[in-house]
């Protein structure tokens, strides 16, 4: 059982890779983009399912960390969709809650452990696991706030679609770099999809608010 759980998490792992970019290029909310992304969703609930339990049994608590803050992503990412009215207060689902409140649970349990290892002289990895931790906190806390106080514009989800997807593509990247790309410095392998990533989603997010901004129409701004 755990050697099929490795290979298709392995499996699961290059399709997304794969998918993820190719719903990227091709055009916002046609077919081939739901297409793509939904196959990218299916993969990323395998990946953390997978990884959940050989992280388990094998005692990888990194491999833990990276599948609960990478899907969590995902999962706000794939639900926006199904929330276009939270700007009216509308949409969201206990399992919205409980979801979020189990990776807050989670995301907080590794910052603490990350202070630990910094503490104990294990420095870069508690930094590793106190910065996903705490990065992962954020995440949880930016969601469960709209909840309460949902966002004043109406695209707010086209927003957390975009970010929590690429964000959950980010940190997919990230465990195929630790596992991959030896030849860069131990941190750099961790940290370069971030320091990448992050500053392009920002860019596409402002992109498309200044577009809708500007009175252009929904479909016009992602043509």
């Amino acid at each position: 059982m755990i050697k099929l759980l490795t290979y298709t998490h392995i499996l699961a792992g290059i399709i997304s890779l794969i998918v993820a970019p190719l719903a990227m290029v091709v055009r916002k909310g046609g077919k081939a983009h739901r297409f793509w992304g939904k196959i990218f969703f299916w993969c990323m609930t395998w990946i953390c399912f997978s990884a959940i339990i050989l992280s388990t049994v094998k005692w990888i608590p990194f491999l833990l960390l990276i599948a609960v803050f990478s899907y969590y992503a995902v999962f706000v990412g794939y639900r926006s969709l199904y929330r276009k009215q939270l700007h009216q207060g509308k949409g969201v689902t206990w399992y919205d809650w409980m979801v979020g409140v189990i990776a807050g649970l989670f995301n907080t349990v590794f910052f603490v452990w990350g202070i630990y290892l910094v503490v104990k002289g294990q420095v870069s990895v508690g930094l590793l696991a106190s910065g996903f931790g705490f990065g992962g906190m954020l995440v949880m806390w930016s969601e469960l706030k709209r909840y309460v106080k949902p966002p004043q514009d109406k695209f707010d989800w086209l927003y957390s679609h975009m970010g929590n997807m690429l964000g959950g593509f980010i940190a997919s990247v990230t465990a195929f770099s630790t596992q991959v790309m030896h030849f860069m410095p131990g941190v750099m392998q961790w940290i370069w999809p971030s320091l990448v990533g992050v500053p392009l989603i920002i860019y596409w997010i402002r992109t498309y608010r200044k577009k809708l901004g500007t009175g252009m129409s929904f479909h016009e701004a992602l043509s």
